[in-house]
C-alpha cells in the first residue's frame, strides 16, 4: 500500500470553493484565486474583484449562533462596491454631459441615491425616469437611415436590447430653432413657395400658424427646414398647410375658400402618393392630420377618418405612440427630433379623441401608460404675445382692433386639451363604447370619480385662461379647451339622467345645465370677437350642449324651458352662418332643428314665444316644412354618439 501511495506523488491541495473572482465568474472562465490579482485579470488588465463570502451570512442565519452580530464583512464590501460604482457613474455622466436631474435626487439620509430604483410610472403624473420596462421596444434604422419601430416579437428585436433612452430636456441644444430666427428663415424660404405667389404663400403660412389649434407643426422648425431643405419640410406638408389656411385667411369669400382649398388638396394628394413610395416620415403624419381635419370639416367624413387612420399607423411605424423610456435606439435622434415626436404624439392623440367625440366611434390611438402632457417641452414660438393675423388690416373686425393675448399660453392650453382628452378617452370607452363592461353599479361610481377628475383639472387652470364675460373671447386654442371641458362634463352625466331630475332640473341635470349655459355664453362671445372661426370640434361641443337643452324643454319649470329654448335659438342662428364654411355640420343641425320643433310643438306656450316662433319659422324657411321628429338619429356618421338616440331613451 505504501508503494501505491508513493507512486501517486504528493497529494494535490484541493482549491477552496468560491475563490474565483467576480470578473472570471462573469466571463465563466477558470480562476486561480490568486490575490490581489488573479492570472485571468492580470492578462486582461481588469480590476480583480474578490467574491463576496456567504459564510458570514450563513452564520447570521444560524439558529445556534448566540453571539451578537458584529460588522458584517459582506455588507461592508457591498457598501464599498456601491461607493465605487457611484463614483464611476458620476465620471461617466460628466463625460457624456448628462443633464442635471436625470439621476434620482439624493435620499433623505444624504446618500447620492444613484443606484436607487426609479419610481414606478403613474398615470396621475409625469414620469420621472425610465420605468422598469425600459427598452421593451426598439427603434432601428434601415440602410438609408430611416427610423423603424420593432416590438418584442419583431425580426429585429434581439435577445438583449441596450437601453439608449435620452429624454429631451430644456438644457439640450435645439440648434437654430429659436423663434427669433423664424422671420429670417421665412425670408430665405420665399423661393420655396409653389403654385402661389410668394406673398400669398407667406400669408397662408402666417394665417395657419396664427390660428392652428392642434399644434401639429412648430413654426420655427418648419421654416428653418423649408429654407435649408431639412427633414421637417416637404411639398406635401406645404400643400396641406395651404389647404388648411384657406379656411383661416381673410380676404376670400366662401366660394374662393372652397375652390382654392380643393386645388391645394388635389396637389397635396399628388405629393402624398409620391411620398408613399418611401418610408413613413414625420411630415407625412403632420400632413395627413391636416388633410383629415379639412375633410371632416368639409363633410367628407369617410376620407377624414381614413387619413387620420393612416397617420396613426405611420406614427406607430415610427414608434411615436410609445413613451421614450420604453424605447432603445434613441441615441441617433436629436433633442429636437425627440421633442417633435412627443409633440406629434399628443397631436395624434387629441385629434383621435376629437374624431371619436364627433363621429360617435371608439378611439383608435390609445394613451401612453404612465405619461401625461406635463412632460411636453415648451413651444419655442410661444414666447411672444399673440396677435390675430389679417392680410389686410381693413378686414380686422372692430372687436379685434388692439387685441393682444399674453404669451406662454399656447403650450399651456395644449397641455390642458390633452389632459381633457385623457379623461374624454375614458368617458367614451366606459360609457359610450360597445366594448364597455361597466354595470349600473360601476357606472354609478365612475361618474362621480370622473367628475372629480374634471373638477380638479379645471381648478388648476389659471384665472386668466378661464372665460370672463366682461372680456373678449380668448384665442381659438384656449376656447377649444374650454368647450371640450364643458362638453365632456355633459357627456359624462348625460347617460345617468333620470326623468324625475329632468322635471325638477336637479341632480345631474343641474350639473349639466351649468355647463350648457357656459358653452352658450362662450360661443356667443367667441363669434362676437372672432366672427365665423368656429372649429369643427368647437361646433360639436356646442352641439352637445344644445342637444341637452332639448332635454330641458320637458322640464316642469317654465323658466328652465324658456331659457333652454332661447339658447337653442341662439345656437341655430350661429350655425346657420357656419354651414357654408363647415358643410359637415349641416345634417346634425337639421337633426337638432327637427328635434327642437318636435319638442316645442308639445308645449303651446313655448310655440308662441319669441324664441319658439323664430325656431318654427326658421325651420319652415330652411326646409320648407315644420318638421316633427320622433327624436331618432340618422346614424349616418355625421351625427355624434347619435345623441338623439340618447334623447329617445330618456
Amino acid at each position: 500500500m505504501s508503494s501505491d501511495s508513493g507512486a501517486q506523488g504528493p497529494p494535490r491541495k484541493k482549491r477552496a470553493y468560491g475563490v474565483a473572482c467576480t470578473s472570471c465568474r462573469e466571463k465563466k472562465i477558470s480562476c486561480d484565486g490568486v490575490r490581489p490579482l488573479c492570472g485571468g485579470c492580470k492578462e486582461t488588465g481588469e480590476d480583480c474583484r474578490p467574491p463576496v463570502s456567504a459564510r458570514p451570512l450563513r452564520r447570521l442565519r444560524s439558529p445556534s449562533s448566540t453571539l451578537p452580530p458584529g460588522p458584517d464583512p459582506a455588507i461592508a464590501q457591498l457598501e464599498a462596491r456601491m461607493r465605487w460604482m457611484e463614483r464611476r457613474i458620476k465620471q461617466l455622466e460628466d463625460m457624456m454631459d448628462v443633464p442635471p436631474g436625470w439621476t434620482n435626487p439624493p435620499s433623505p439620509s444624504g446618500e447620492t441615491g444613484a443606484l436607487d430604483p426609479p419610481p414606478a410610472a403613474s398615470s396621475d403624473g409625469p414620469l420621472a425616469g425610465p420605468s422598469r420596462d425600459a427598452a421593451k421596444y426598439r427603434l432601428t434604422y434601415d440602410e438609408s437611415g430611416n427610423v423603424v419601430y420593432h416590438g418584442m416579437t419583431g425580426w429585429s428585436h434581439g435577445p438583449e436590447a441596450v437601453v439608449e433612452t435620452r429624454l429631451p430636456s430644456p438644457e439640450d441644444p435645439m440648434g437654430m430653432t429659436n423663434s427669433s430666427f423664424a422671420p429670417i428663415f421665412q425670408g430665405l424660404a420665399i423661393s420655396k413657395h409653389i403654385f402661389v405667389a410668394p406673398e400669398l404663400g407667406d400669408a397662408l403660412l402666417n394665417a395657419y400658424f396664427c390660428y392652428q389649434v392642434f399644434n401639429i407643426i412648430q413654426r420655427s422648425t418648419f421654416l428653418r427646414d423649408m429654407a435649408l431643405g431639412g427633414p421637417l419640410f416637404s411639398k406635401f406638408l406645404l400643400m396641406a398647410m395651404y389647404a388648411s389656411a384657406t379656411r383661416m385667411i381673410d380676404g376670400m369669400d366662401d366660394e374662393q375658400r372652397r375652390t382654392q382649398g380643393e386645388l391645394f388638396i388635389r396637389l397635396a394628394k399628388q405629393y402624398l402618393a409620391e411620398d408613399m413610395e418611401g418610408p413613413a416620415t414625420l411630415t407625412q403624419i403632420q400632413g395627413l392630420l391636416l388633410l383629415s381635419g379639412r375633410e371632416c370639416a368639409m363633410g367628407n367624413v369617410g376620407q377624414g377618418w381614413i387619413h387620420a387612420g393612416l397617420a396613426f399607423r405611420m406614427a406607430q411605424d415610427l414608434g411615436i405612440h410609445l413613451a421614450p423610456e420604453t424605447l432603445s435606439g434613441l441615441s441617433k435622434l436629436s433633442a429636437q427630433e425627440l421633442a417633435t415626436r412627443d409633440r406629434l404624439f399628443w397631436s395624434c392623440f387629441i385629434w383621435d379623441k376629437a374624431m371619436a367625440f364627433a363621429l360617435g366611434r371608439e378611439p383608435t390611438f390609445p394613451p401612453r401608460l404612465g405619461r401625461d402632457p406635463s412632460t411636453m417641452l415648451d413651444f419655442d414660438d410661444d414666447e411672444e404675445a399673440w396677435f390675430p393675423f389679417h392680410v389686410n388690416p381693413l378686414n380686422c373686425p372692430p372687436a379685434l382692433i388692439g387685441y393682444v393675448y399674453q404669451p406662454k399660453r399656447r403650450v399651456a392650453a395644449f397641455r390642458y386639451i390633452a389632459r381633457v382628452c385623457l379623461i374624454l378617452h375614458d368617458i367614451i370607452m366606459d360609457l359610450y363604447s360597445s366594448e364597455s363592461r361597466l354595470n349600473s353599479r360601476q357606472r354609478a361610481k365612475f361618474v362621480p370619480r370622473t367628475s372629480q377628475r374634471l373638477d380638479e383639472l379645471f381648478s388648476s387652470v389659471p384665472e386668466a385662461m378661464k372665460f370672463n364675460s366682461s372680456l373678449p373671447s380668448p384665442p381659438p386654442w384656449v376656447f377649444m379647451f374650454q368647450m371640450l371641458y364643458h362638453a365632456s362634463y355633459i357627456l359624462l352625466h348625460r347617460p345617468v339622467l333620470e326623468p324625475a331630475s329632468i322635471a325638477s332640473a336637479t341632480g345631474h341635470v343641474a350639473a349639466c345645465l351649468e355647463h350648457s349655459v357656459a358653452v352658450n355664453d362662450m360661443t356667443v362671445s367667441f363669434t362676437q370677437t372672432f366672427g365665423e372661426r368656429l372649429t369643427y370640434v368647437s361646433m360639436y361641443s356646442s352641439f352637445v350642449a344644445s342637444s341637452f337643452d332639448i332635454v330641458l324643454i320637458d322640464s316642469d319649470r317654465l323658466d328652465i324651458q324658456m331659457e333652454a329654448l332661447m339658447r337653442l335659438r341662439t345656437w341655430l342662428g350661429i350655425m346657420e352662418g357656419s354651414v357654408l364654411r363647415v358643410p359637415s355640420i349641416k345634417q346634425p343641425v337639421q337633426n337638432l332643428l327637427a328635434s327642437t320643433c318636435a319638442a316645442v310643438s308639445r308645449y303651446p306656450v313655448l310655440a308662441v314665444s319669441d324664441a319658439g316662433s323664430w325656431i318654427l319659422s326658421h325651420s319652415l324657411r330652411t326646409t320648407g316644412t315644420t318638421p316633427v321628429n320622433s327624436l331618432g338619429g340618422t346614424n349616418d356618421g355625421t351625427g355624434a354618439f347619435d345623441f338623439f338616440d340618447l334623447l329617445g331613451s330618456s
